[in-house]
């Protein structure tokens, strides 16, 4: 999250609930995400989605290359 003038890691829940509107980056490649899912509820979960899919991320085992790089829109 982006919180205030740096960048802070934080739970999905913590982002949606005190962060909804902050920018996301992923943490591994540093590319736009948004945060997906039920929001209340048991049982329910949050995931966090690449905004723009890129292959060098690891967090995404479905599409990852194999080769980590920083996301082609990579967000500082």
């Amino acid at each position: 999250m982006r919180i205030e003038s740096g960048w802070r890691p934080v739970s999905l829940d913590e982002a949606v609930s005190r962060y909804a509107t902050a920018v996301k980056r992923c943490p591994a490649c540093h590319g736009r995400v948004s945060i997906n899912g039920s929001y209340s509820g048991p049982g329910f979960g949050k995931s966090m989605t690449h905004r723009r899919a890129h292959g060098g991320c690891p967090l995404k085992p479905d599409t990852y290359s194999g080769m980590p790089s920083l996301h082609p829109l990579a967000i500082s």
